[in-house]
Order: C-alpha cells, then structure tokens, then sequence
C-alpha cells in the first residue's frame, strides 16, 4: 500500500473544512461580530456589546429559535428594550429571511424611528447593508426591500395597513399605547396577530413599558411563563430578583434604601437632603440583609440568569420582566438617583404614576400612589390614661361598619384649658372586630365607655345598625361630600359647622312594622374633607398631641395613609379646589378615627374650626343632650 502523500492531506482537509457547516453563532454573539452602533443612535455608539446589558443575550436568542412563538418583554426604561429588537430582527434578515411588520402607536413615530434609528443602523451594518437593492425607491422609510425580506414599518392607528400585510416575524412595540379595540373591531394587537396565521413558525415580538393590569403588556405578560432576571448576592451567593421595595421576614424592609438606623441619617432639618440621598442609597438584599451597591451590579449581572416562575404558561411564549434597577446604562439608573426621583414623586401623582410604569415596569393603580409613612407611636400605659383625671376627660369609641366585621377604635380625649394642648389624645384601642354587635358591647365595657360616646357608621345595614344604636343608647355617623351644615341658634343666627343637626331614623324604616312610636335612633352627617383636614392637622402637631400606642396593628399605619390630599380643577370657572382622594380600598381605621374627632367635636374636647367660641359653646350644650 503507497504512502498518503503531503498533497492528498492537504487536500482532505481542504475538503473537510469545506463541507463542514461553520459553528452556529448565538444571536448576541453574531450581532457582536456584526452591529454596529452610530453615535447618532446610541447613548454608548461603537460596536454592540452585552457587557452591561447580559439579560437581554436569552431574549435575542428567541429570534433564532423555531419553539418560541412569542416574546414578551416587559421592561422598563434604559434597559435596551428596543435594541433587542433591532438587533434581532436584524439577525432574521440576514440569517432566517422571513416577511416582517414593524408596529409603532402611530404611523408618525413609525417613520421617525426608522429614519433616526433603524436605518443608520442597517447602513452601519454590513451583512445588512449589502442586502439593501440597488434602486432607492425600493428602500423607502415605511417599505424596505432586502435581497430575501420586505420589511414594513405601519401605525396601529391604520387598521388597514394592518390588515394586509403578512408577516412571519411581527415586531409590535410599547403595545400599551396601541389603538384599542372598539366595537365595531379589534384592537391593534390583535388585527396585527392576525397577520401570522399562515406561517409555519411564526415570532410575534411584544414590547413595553406598563401601565395598568388591563394593558396589552401586562395581560401578555402573565400569559407566558413570567421569567425574572435572578442575580447572585455578593455576600451569600443566593440568587434574588432586584425590587423596588420588598419584605423579608428575617431582614424586615428590604430593597433600595437611603437610610440606616434612622431617616435622620438622610435629613436636613427634617427634610430630605438629596445629596445625603444620593450618597447613602444601596440596595439591601432579601436574602441576607446585605448592603448591596452600584458597584457590585456588572458582576451580578454578568452571573445572572433568567428564571421563569409560570410553569402553567403555554409552551413558546416566553414572557420577561425587568426594571431600571438592573441598568447601567447612564447615570439616569444609578441607585442614588432613582431614590431622588422616587422621593420627589411625593404629592405628585403624574410623576408617581410614571415612575411606577417606566421606572419600575410595574402596572399602576391608585394604592401606589400612596406613602406609608411612618406613624410615631408611644409606649405610654394606656390603664394609667384610661384612669387619670376622670372629670376632664372623655373616652369615645368609634365603629366603622363592613361585611360580617366591624373596625373599632378607641381615643381617651383630654378637656383642653389650664394650659393644656387642644385636642390632645390617646390611642387605647384600634383593630378588627369579627364578632357582632355582642363583642362590641364587649369592648365598650372594657374600656368603660358611656352608651352616648359610642358613635357607630350607620351608612351601611341601616336599619340593623339603627336598631343596635336604639338599644345601646349610641349614636350614629353618616360620612357626607358636603363641605358644612346648616345649624340655627335659639337667637336665630345661622352657623356653617363641620356636622349636621341631629337626624333621626325608624329601625324599621321600609318593613310592615315601621310607626310614628318606634324609638328612633340618633346620627349626624359628617363633613369628609373638613373632618379630615382637622384629622390631620392633629396627627402632625408639634410636639405630639395626637398620641398612638406602639402596640397597634400593622393596618392602622396602612389604613391612615389611605388618602392624600390632592386638586381637582373646574373645567367651567378654572378654579381649583382641594379634596381628600381615597387611593387604598381599606381605609376603614381612618374612618373610625374621623368619627372619634367628630364626636370629641360635639363634646367641645376639640376646638370647632372656623366658628367663634360662643357657637362652639352652644354646641356642646346641644351635643351633651
């Protein structure tokens, strides 16, 4: 057998090296080798790298692969959204060429992108670029031909466009802000969706930041598999998902924090100083109670991966979410910074609203609108107040009125005079009450409360709680959006007072036994906004006047931070008047403490705002009865 000869070796592997297929790049890795990025574009231009931004590396690789069907991301600001979907699609052109549809809110901003955005970066970009025709009028700004794929950029408002255009890869990006469905047809979304039915495999791509639960990206969001970018500690090892706020039951309030020990840490004369903000935020993480910081996050991100938590999902949508917090890109994400921007979203719901959605690629509801600011409470003896000095002062229970339970709260009120604070009070019980009208007599003997300084809310089971104030000698409480009532004095002079006169009502008001001889139950209608605008008045007083025990539940702090104080405007007169906005749904311990200063008004315990002493005097004359 002759010798293999130098020529037939080189040759066998001229052959091999030939017929054998080049290693199959990963999407992020070909678009590495590929994409480039002008500084007319992009905040970092030069060539496209995902060393600050390794979690958008699984979602591009959706592009390259046949299972998925859809992808969702759910993301917030300068998270590199939109470039994994130019970048992916750039990827399909050149290596998967399928018919494809670009689908912006309007066609207005559609043309904008594609002039200012995509087109730079398909001439940056030589596989691309190469497979542009020849003749321009075939590459126009909303309809471009390449070598193998007509690509075309359309408004979700133009349901005609969307209609007629096939596409086997359908871009459709801030999907929230799309045309919605009416009813003569369907939304955007869908019309759009329409279009892949014909493909073998199609990729329908879906992009935004939120805005409600009933957003096309939210509701798409959880009907895929729900992935969320889990990163190591650095201090454990766990694996956590970086959140605005979150709690731990082993490290309390957890997430970006600007403070330590004390809030005093950040203040200056009382006040967020934002520079003290800026530098003392870090991120204190859920697993262990570590301080975390910016510094730390490029090898976090770097070892992190994508973990999704829907295992019911149907199979191909892959769904993601991420927030600012894992960012780098720019100083708009540094940890200090958003915690100033969070904390100037204070009394501003417009900006609240947008940190929620953009910032933190959250769904937005009125709740979020509301700060849980902490409550000074007091370890005072609460038998020692209960007992003290029993003829100038007064104990007053309130009870707000639910479904099947009732809220309870109990304030020992201090007569003002002799050089003592007005309106000065002690918290002697607040919480939920299961049981009937039984555990509430329960309550008002331990805490020794007279029947006439027991005031129930008997705008919900009237009659029943009417019948409950007949038998118990109580009072009722009727809330109301008017700003005062009428009340005439003997002298026949009318005052405005923050409650009506006495009202009164049958228990069996609306049945076959209701008579003129019923005992009628007594209640007063109380004015909302004025009521709590003292309210609060008295929980801010300096020093303290308005004290509160620190053996409380956890929801008095939720339910007195239900409601802020916002405007509104008149579209007639241009005036803008202010109001008490209920932004929490559980807000019942608020009300049950408007109803204990409401009756501590009557009683004359609390000055009557806006009237002149004789008529707050009058007043409690008639409120004694």
């Amino acid at each position: 057998m002759s010798a293999i000869s130098p020529l037939q070796i080189e040759l066998t592997r001229y052959c091999y090296d030939l017929l054998t297929p080049a290693p199959q790049l990963q999407v992020w890795e070909w678009a590495e080798e590929n994409i480039y990025l002008s500084e007319r574009t992009s905040a970092l231009p030069g060539r496209f790298s995902t060393v600050l931004t390794p979690y958008i590396r699984e979602p591009l690789q959706a592009y390259a692969d046949k299972s998925v069907t859809d992808l969702v991301l759910c993301f917030g600001t300068q998270t590199a959204k939109t470039t994994v979907v130019m970048v992916g699609t750039a990827y399909r052109i050149v290596n998967d060429p399928t018919p494809t549809l670009w689908v912006m809110p309007n066609l207005d901003l559609a043309k904008s992108f594609s002039k200012t955005r995509w087109q730079p970066m398909v001439n940056d970009c030589a596989p691309l670029a190469e497979q542009k025709p020849d003749d321009r009028h075939l590459f126009g700004t909303t309809e471009q031909h390449f070598d193998k794929v007509t690509l075309n950029f359309v408004g979700s408002n133009s349901p005609s466009n969307l209609a007629s255009r096939p596409a086997g890869l359908l871009n459709m990006d801030e999907t929230d802000k799309f045309k919605m469905e009416s009813d003569r047809e369907a939304g955007a979304l869908q019309l759009a969706e329409e279009r892949t039915k014909t493909f073998a495999y199609p990729l329908r791509v879906k992009t935004s930041t939120p805005t409600t639960i009933h957003g096309d990206i939210w509701r798409e969001f959880k009907l895929g598999d729900q992935r969320y970018y889990n990163v190591p500690c650095p201090h454990c090892g766990e694996l956590i998902v970086f959140k605005f706020s979150v709690q731990s039951e082993q490290h309390g309030d957890c997430g970006l924090r600007w403070w330590r020990e004390s809030e005093d840490e950040s203040k200056t004369n009382g006040e967020w100083d934002m520079e003290k903000v800026r530098q003392n935020t870090f991120y204190k993480a859920q697993c262990c109670g570590g301080e975390i910081f910016d510094h730390h996050k490029p090898a976090m991100l770097r070892a992190g991966r994508w973990i999704p938590t829907n295992p019911n999902a149907e199979p191909g949508r892959r769904s993601y979410h991420l927030n600012s917090l894992y960012s780098l890109l720019g100083k708009e994400c540094i940890w200090g910074v958003l915690a100033v921007k969070w904390l100037q979203t204070k009394g501003s719901i417009t900006k609240r609203h947008n940190f929620i959605n953009s910032t933190l690629a959250e769904t937005w509801d009125d709740e979020k609108a509301v700060d849980d600011n902490p409550i000074f409470k007091e370890g005072y003896d609460t038998h020692e107040i209960l007992t003290a000095s029993i003829a100038d002062r007064v104990t007053i229970m309130a009870v707000d009125v639910q479904h099947g339970h009732t809220w309870v709260v109990v304030r020992r009120w201090a007569k003002p005079g002799a050089g003592k604070p007005n309106g000065e009070s002690w918290l002697l019980y607040a919480g939920k009450v299961e049981g009937g009208v039984e555990e509430l007599q329960r309550i008002q003997r331990e805490y020794d409360v007279e029947g006439k300084h027991v005031i129930i809310d008997c705008a919900h089971f009237t009659n029943t709680v009417a019948k409950w104030i007949v038998e118990n000698n109580w009072r009722g409480a009727w809330g109301s959006d008017k700003k005062g009532f009428i009340h005439t004095e003997l002298s026949g002079q009318r005052v405005i007072r923050v409650y009506s006169p006495v009202q009164y009502r049958d228990p069996m008001l609306g049945t076959a036994f209701a008579s003129e001889g019923n005992a009628k139950a007594r209640y007063v209608y109380w004015a909302n906004d004025p009521i709590k605008d003292l309210l609060s008045v008295l929980r801010h007083s300096e020093p303290p006047i308005f004290h509160i025990h620190t053996d409380i539940p956890p929801e008095y702090q939720r339910h007195l931070n239900a409601e802020i104080k916002t405007t509104k405007r008149s579209f007639q007169t241009n005036r803008v008047t202010y109001f008490w906005r209920q932004l929490r749904k559980d807000n019942h311990l608020l009300d049950a403490e408007c109803m204990n200063l409401l009756r501590a008004l009557q009683l004359g315990f609390v000055p009557m705002p806006d009237e002149q002493p004789a008529a707050a005097q009058r007043s409690l004359d008639l409120a004694g009865a």
